[in-house]
């Protein structure tokens, strides 16, 4: 499905400017960056989540999104690090019943996949020397 069928949103924009859990994921978010860049192969990422890989078009070197309740999509978006930027991570969620939920539980869920993402990153680089934040998971 392109972008132009979707609308991605920020938890900000449900539950507004002063979204206490908007800081708790951008938080968890800048923490696990690093250890993303690790990711080589992205639909095995999607797969061990259960999710999908997509093409949001949105400058994204990847984006995986994962179906969190009927109606309810979290998109992990990621830009690799490079001469000038440090990476990226940001999480945007989309769906028809994404105003029902709660910024506590989507909070929640978006922390949740972010520690099984570092599992994969963990366990498909056992020969590599990982960022702390992998071996805590």
């Amino acid at each position: 499905m392109a972008l132009k069928d979707k609308k991605l949103i920020s938890l900000r924009e449900i539950e507004g400017a002063a979204s206490p859990h908007q800081r708790q994921i951008d938080h968890a978010l800048n923490a696990r960056k690093e250890a993303l860049e690790y990711v080589a192969d992205v639909p095995k990422l999607a797969e061990f989540i259960g999710g999908k890989v997509e093409q949001l078009g949105i400058g994204e070197d990847w984006a995986v999104s994962k179906e969190i309740f009927p109606g309810v999509q979290v998109f992990y978006i990621f830009k690799r690090a490079d001469d000038e930027f440090p990476s990226n991570l940001r999480v945007l969620f989309s769906g028809d019943n994404i105003k029902m939920m709660r910024g506590e539980d989507l909070a929640g869920f978006v922390i949740l996949y972010l520690v099984h993402i570092l599992r994969y990153v963990r366990d498909s680089n056992r020969d590599k020397k990982l960022p702390e934040v992998c071996y805590r998971v």
